[in-house]
């Protein structure tokens, strides 16, 4: 057993004593099973225990991510508080965290590196060991959580469960950003503008000129043209089913829309850019826009996949091509990026403009209509859902 492995066992085992003075009361929508509608309950909250905060958020997207929880598509425990895409105020701080951290604004996010990790010794944040196993058991990472429902304990997503009113969580997971930043936008920097932004600038290093083609204009595949606009990408090619959606593609950067119930996708990429895309970016999660994705780069091109589909599902590549052409394809978690790094930096580019946040918030509804935003974001019309908590 490496020293990773250990590590998080000892936490798994690690009990908490003395731990469960009540600091108050949170509304929350709580799953209580999957493809059922979320219960919006009162829940009580433990008092922040050492290193931790409490924030009372004011805004949550609705991520494609929390549809596949809701949908059965990934396992989660239950009750469970969905949520990952949370912004809001700190209201109070446990033992072992500066009291002047209380009144900070804040965007959290759900992989905030626990720095002890192979991953995170490499710099690779987003890959970071702990995190995953909170995302996993829909804990803290000392096994419990702060909250607790008909005296049972409520289990939440990824160390953030934004459905709610407030959230108890480690310091590290609440990265201050400007006083000036509007929650309800700030908010979507948490996980898709952050990972399609990312995923361009970053992981796929795109340069000024380099040809771009984004498959999926969902929050994530809009970030990814906005990304590929800040560097100076041309052409950037938006390739969607949906009206809407294309039109907001060219709103926020795209250079030419593709309309892939028209058209061949793959053709219409090749005719644009004499013979293929230099990066191609899948932002559905659907493997068969995967594969279209992948044969729509030119030789030598590459291929990141960023959408994420239900477990298990796989799609088709030509080996021979992949190895004879040499074509990369990239698999990315939030981008490949380092939050704490990148999420005020998008802040900052966002308060100058540089970054339009505000064109992505196509609904916004209060936490008692979570299923009805539920339903929009599923509907595939919607730019970003975001819940006013």
């Amino acid at each position: 057993m490496d020293i990773d492995h250990v590590w998080l066992f000892c936490m798994r085992v690690h009990i908490r004593k003395g731990h469960r003075s009540m600091y108050g009361k949170a509304s929350a929508a709580i799953m209580v099973g999957p493809n059922r509608p979320l219960q919006v309950e009162t829940i009580d909250l433990d008092d922040p225990g050492f290193g931790e905060v409490v924030v009372r958020l004011r805004a949550s997207g609705v991520c494609h991510s929390d549809i596949s929880f809701l949908e059965g598509k990934w396992p989660a425990p239950l009750p469970y508080i969905l949520g990952h895409e949370g912004a809001g105020t700190i209201e109070a701080v446990g033992p072992g965290v500066s009291s002047r951290r209380v009144g900070e604004n804040v965007v959290l996010t759900f992989v905030p590196g626990c720095g002890r990790c192979r991953f995170c010794l490499e710099g690779r944040i987003n890959l970071c060991t702990e995190a995953a196993w909170c995302l996993d058991e829909g804990t803290l990472p000392d096994g419990t959580t702060r909250y607790r429902w008909q005296r049972d304990t409520v289990y939440f997503l990824g160390q953030v469960g934004s459905f709610s009113t407030h959230a108890v969580v480690p310091s590290s997971v609440a990265l201050k950003v400007p006083d000036e930043l509007d929650p309800i936008e700030g908010c979507l920097l948490g996980c898709g503008v952050m990972t399609g932004v990312a995923a361009v600038t970053g992981l796929a290093n795109v340069r000024p000129g380099d040809s771009v083609a984004i498959f999926g204009c969902g929050g994530v595949g809009l970030s990814a043209i906005q990304g590929a606009r800040l560097v100076g990408a041309d052409p950037i090619i938006a390739v969607d089913l949906l009206p809407e959606k294309r039109k907001m593609a060219k709103q926020l950067g795209a250079t030419h829309v593709v309309d892939a119930r028209a058209v061949d996708p793959i053709e219409a990429i090749r005719d644009l850019t004499q013979g293929g895309a230099d990066f191609t970016f899948e932002a559905s999660g659907n493997p068969l826009v995967a594969e279209q994705s992948v044969l729509s780069a030119r030789t030598g091109g590459t291929t990141v996949l960023i959408g994420q589909p239900a477990v298990g599902k796989t799609m088709q590549v030509n080996v021979f091509d992949v190895t004879q052409f040499e074509h990369y394809i990239l698999g990315t978690h939030i981008g490949g990026a380092t939050p704490a790094i990148v999420i005020p930096r998008l802040a900052r580019l966002a308060l100058r403009g540089l970054i339009d946040l505000k064109s992505l918030v196509t609904h916004r509804l209060p936490l008692s209509d979570v299923n009805e935003a539920i339903a929009i974001a599923k509907s595939g019309g919607a730019g970003r859902v975001v819940l006013e908590l």
